[in-house]
């Protein structure tokens, strides 16, 4: 009879890219103690109690997320694995933001509306959005990713009570050019009287509370962050209990098309019929019960065993 020495490879758990941050950054990697007593500019003959209160009072030495006993043990290697991916890409983005080295992420899949920039320089946005994007990774696995909250929003300019201005277009004639066409000069008024439906010069001025350079803030923002989270996925399969999927979050929230609300869906259960002439009226009590129809006794004649006659 032969043994087999043949073991079963432990399954690995699946996580996305997300989940596996958050289980490293938040739940394994506060286990690793490594506060160091605070020591004071105090000669080592002083009393302690006079050494506390060098600083002014009792100072909590804590630098990481409570509630992680010393009976948790250490953390997972695994996570230890991740923190040593994340301080490589962290350290790579850092040199390409200020153009040291070249950036890793891969943006080409990311239709990212470069044209709202207007006249502002897209290099140094971008420099801008690789340097932030090691914090969001920190970010988004401890509380929330970058968020995109949609296009370029106005709203009327208003005037003191309350109301919309309407202003109008005034020309006024300068002359004639050398062809003999006459020139007209304009300036913007503000229009006292509304005229009427014919009047169609008139038009409200609109102030941008969310430009264009701050709708492309926040795209590549997200495209950095989305792009920083593929490129761990394949860094990270040699796990040995983590098997890291893609990110779950989709790859342009503000090309997605929004939701429509359905409306609720009719009710096809037939209606109750009632009868409204032998339905007791409210407020009146019940009727006695009857007598009844198997054995013919009346609940009303019903008396104690005693009492009956015969």
């Amino acid at each position: 009879m032969t043994q087999s020495t043949t073991q079963t490879k432990a399954k690995r758990r699946k996580m996305t890219i997300e989940d596996a941050l958050r289980w490293a950054i938040r739940d394994e990697l506060p286990k690793r103690r490594q506060d160091q007593p605070i020591k004071g500019p105090t000669p080592p003959s002083m009393h302690a109690m006079w050494r506390a209160g060098v600083f002014g009072g009792p100072i909590d030495n804590w630098s990481r997320e409570p509630g992680m006993p010393l009976a948790m043990g250490d953390p997972h290697p695994d996570a230890i694995t991740i923190e040593a991916h994340l301080q490589v890409l962290s350290e790579t983005l850092k040199r390409a933001a200020t153009g040291s080295a070249v950036c890793p992420l891969d943006l080409t899949a990311y239709p990212v509306q470069v044209a709202l920039r207007g006249k502002a320089s897209l290099d140094v946005m971008i420099s801008t959005a690789i340097d932030a994007t090691p914090a969001w990774i920190m970010t988004g696995a401890i509380r929330r990713p970058p968020e995109v909250c949609g296009g370029i929003e106005v709203e009327p300019v208003m005037s003191a009570n309350g109301k919309i201005t309407l202003w109008r277009t005034v020309h006024t004639p300068y002359g004639t050019g050398p062809d003999g066409k006459p020139w007209f000069t304009s300036h913007d008024e503000i229009a006292s009287s509304k005229g009427d439906s014919r009047d169609t010069g008139l038009f409200c001025k609109l102030n941008y509370t969310r430009t264009g350079v701050e709708v492309l803030e926040e795209q590549l923002r997200y495209a950095y962050w989305h792009a920083a989270l593929v490129y761990l996925v394949p860094a990270l399969q040699f796990l040995t209990s983590v098997e890291v999927l893609p990110p779950k979050v989709p790859i342009a929230p503000w090309m997605e098309p929004e939701q429509e609300e359905r409306a609720p869906l009719p009710n096809m259960r037939p209606a109750r019929q009632v009868d409204l002439q032998n339905r007791r009226p409210a407020g009146r009590r019940a009727a006695p019960m009857r007598a009844s129809p198997v054995r013919k006794i009346d609940p009303r004649d019903w008396a104690q065993p005693g009492e009956r006659s015969a």
